[in-house]
């Protein structure tokens, strides 16, 4: 059975399998690898390619993998005046976009002029269950790790019923999760006490927000 895949939409890469019984299910690793090491993202195709198949919706697969840097000097800062930081977005019906923002309550940047906003001419997306993704730090030189970074917020009030809201989560592994800090610590770290999140409309004024990062991680 014939199998390619491509990445980036360039040249196909062709190999052969040995068959595969129906109702079964099969692991391949390609004989010839890619080059990754460029930062950003990189598409992935890859297609089961018989000639006999007239029904090809169920033979192809996509993917997406995103190469970060490791940031492990320090101090770092980084205001997004020269490009998107190798930050990137992911999700459910994302709208988070790198640019200068000109949205009705936020129109401007924080340090200079470009910034990371959920639409940058306009309001996030209803039903959006999105995240913002950092490159990956080492910190494991430092003695009292901090993150700190500047915030405009603009999110819907319902009242005693929680709408919208936003937060913090890190993970050392790139697959579990955990929400970084709690309301009452660091300096403008969420402001509902009971949730620990960030959950307030026309709080546009750019301010900067700190806590501390866990140790020996």
């Amino acid at each position: 059975i014939p199998v390619k895949y491509r990445v980036d939409n360039g040249v196909w890469v062709s190999e052969i399998i040995s068959s595969i019984p129906a109702n079964t299910s099969f692991s391949y690793s390609f004989l010839k690898t890619v080059d990754l090491a460029s930062f950003g993202a990189h598409k992935i195709e890859a297609v089961v390619d018989l000639a006999a198949d007239s029904f090809h919706d169920n033979d192809t697969t996509v993917i997406t993998l995103v190469n970060t840097p490791v940031i492990s000097s320090f101090p770092h800062l980084q205001n997004f005046e020269k490009d998107n930081g190798y930050w990137y977005a992911g999700g459910k019906n994302a709208s988070w976009e790198y640019g200068t923002p000109a949205s009705e309550k936020i129109n401007g940047a924080a340090s200079g002029a470009k910034a990371w906003k959920t639409r940058l001419s306009g309001n996030y997306n209803d039903e959006e269950a999105s995240y913002l993704f950092s490159p990956c730090y080492d910190i494991s030189s430092l003695a009292v790790p901090t993150l700190s970074f500047s915030m405009a917020l603009d999110v819907e009030d319902c009242g005693t019923t929680l709408c919208d809201a936003a937060w913090v989560e890190y993970s050392t592994d790139g697959v579990n999760w955990k929400k970084l800090g709690t309301s009452g610590t660091g300096t403008n770290w969420y402001n509902q006490k009971n949730d620990d999140l960030w959950s307030q409309q026309s709080y546009t004024r750019w301010h900067v927000a700190t806590v501390a990062l866990p140790k020996g991680i």
